[in-house]
C-alpha cells in the first residue's frame, strides 16, 4: 500500500472520518493511556493501518504492519519515522484497550445516529437484538493463556460474543473472551430490555434468563434444547384434521417427550407449556418455581425432526408461522461471522502474539 492521497483517504474510510475523526482518535488515545507523549507515533495513522492494512491477512507480521504504518505516516515534520523495534513495543495491551474503546464508540454512534425504525408486525418493538458467538482459532503458542474448550491437540482460541441490533443494522455490543467462557454467562438482562425482542441460539438457552426477560417487560424467541423438560398445559392449535378427531384435553399435563410420541410427525403445533425456572425453599423444603411459556413445534420433513421454539410472545399478536419467521432473522448475525471468517480469515487466525490477536479482531469488527 502506497502513501494514501487525500482522495484515497476519503474512499478508504468515509465512515471512519465521520465517527472516528482525527481529533477523537487522538483524545481517546490519551484517555486510555496509550498515548502519553506524542513524539514519532501518530495514533490516527496507526488506526488507519490497523483497519485497512491488516484486513487481508490472518497472520500479519510485525514488519508488515510497521511498513504499512510508515507508508501512511508520510509526515514531513518527522525526518525519521518510528523504528521497527520501538513500533513493536507499542503493539501492547494498552493498544488493545485503545482499539476496544474505538469500537465501543463506533457502535454507540451507529446506534445513536440510526434513523431506522421497525415496520410490519414488529413495528411496536423498541428493537430486535440477535445474540451469538463465534470461536476464533489462534496460534498454539497461546494455549496456556487461551486453551480451547474441546481439543486434544493443545489448540488455542478466543471467542467473539456479539449482539446485533435491527434498528441500527450493526453490532450493538462485541466482547472477546477466552473460548471456555460459556455463552449464557455473557447475557446481561435488565430494565433496558423492556419492549425489546431478543433472538437467541441454544448457547444462550436459560429458563432463568427467559423468566428475567419476561419480568422486565421484554420478549424472546429461542430454540428449545432437545433434553428440555416441560409439561403441556394446553394445545392452542395444530393440524386441523388431527385435532378434529381427538380431545385436546387428553394432552393436558403430559410431558413434552411423551407429547411428541403421540402426535403425527407433520404440521405445526402451538402449545402452552409449564417449565421449572428455578426453586425456592419453603419450610426447609425445596419447591419448584414453575412458569408457563408458549412452545411452537414445527416438523421438518427434510431432517425428520421437530424444530421446537420457546417464546413469551402472545398467540393473539403472533401466529406460530410468524414466530418461525421471526427466529429466522437470527441468521443476520451468522452472516456477519461468515463474512469475518471468510473475507478476513478470522476463522484460522494464527497470530501467536496475544495483544496483536485482540487488536486484529477488534480492528476487523470496526471495519
Amino acid at each position: 500500500m502506497g502513501t494514501p492521497s487525500s482522495g484515497d483517504q476519503k474512499n478508504l474510510g468515509t465512515w471512519v472520518l465521520k465517527k472516528l475523526d482525527r481529533d477523537f482518535i487522538e483524545s481517546e488515545a490519551r484517555a486510555t493511556g496509550f498515548l502519553i507523549r506524542k513524539r514519532k507515533l501518530e495514533p490516527y495513522y496507526l488506526v488507519l493501518t490497523l483497519l485497512f492494512g491488516m484486513s487481508n491477512h490472518h497472520k500479519p507480521t510485525m514488519e508488515e504492519i510497521h511498513r504499512r504504518y510508515v507508508d501512511f505516516d508520510d509526515n514531513p515534520k518527522i525526518l525519521n519515522s518510528i523504528r521497527n523495534q520501538s513500533f513493536r513495543k507499542r503493539l501492547n495491551h494498552k493498544l488493545v484497550i485503545f482499539i476496544k474503546s474505538l469500537l465501543e464508540h463506533y457502535i454507540d454512534e451507529a446506534v445513536r445516529q440510526s434513523p431506522a425504525h421497525l415496520k410490519g408486525i414488529v413495528q411496536d418493538f423498541k428493537d430486535i437484538l440477535v445474540q451469538d458467538s463465534s470461536i476464533i482459532r489462534i496460534s498454539k503458542k497461546l494455549y496456556e493463556l487461551h486453551p480451547a474448550a474441546r481439543s486434544r491437540d493443545n489448540s488455542a482460541g478466543l471467542k467473539i460474543h456479539a449482539v446485533y441490533s435491527a434498528i441500527s443494522h450493526s453490532l450493538k455490543k462485541a466482547t472477546i473472551t477466552t473460548e471456555r467462557v460459556h455463552d449464557a454467562k455473557m447475557q446481561e438482562i435488565g430494565p433496558e430490555v423492556e419492549n425489546t425482542l431478543l433472538l437467541n441460539d441454544l448457547g444462550y438457552y436459560s429458563l432463568k434468563i427467559f423468566s428475567k426477560i419476561h419480568s422486565y417487560g421484554g420478549f424472546f424467541v429461542s430454540r428449545v434444547k432437545t433434553n428440555a423438560v416441560f409439561r403441556v398445559i394446553t394445545v392452542n392449535s395444530g393440524p386441523s384434521d388431527f385435532l378434529s378427531i381427538i380431545d385436546k384435553n387428553c394432552f393436558q399435563s403430559i410431558k413434552g417427550d411423551e407429547f411428541f410420541e403421540k402426535i403425527p410427525k407433520r404440521g405445526v403445533f402451538d402449545l402452552t407449556c409449564s417449565f421449572q425456572v428455578g426453586e425456592e425453599r419453603v419450610i426447609k423444603t425445596k419447591m419448584p418455581i414453575l412458569q408457563e411459556f408458549r412452545v411452537i413445534c414445527a416438523w421438518n420433513p427434510v431432517v425428520k425432526k421437530w424444530q421446537v421454539y420457546i417464546t413469551n410472545l402472545a398467540e393473539e399478536c403472533f401466529s406460530a408461522d410468524e414466530i418461525y419467521e421471526l427466529y429466522r432473522y437470527r441468521w443476520v448475525i451468522e452472516l456477519i461471522f461468515k463474512e469475518l471468517k471468510g473475507d478476513y480469515d478470522l476463522g484460522k487466525m494464527l497470530l501467536g502474539n496475544e495483544p496483536l490477536a485482540y487488536i486484529h479482531i477488534y480492528s476487523m469488527l470496526i471495519e
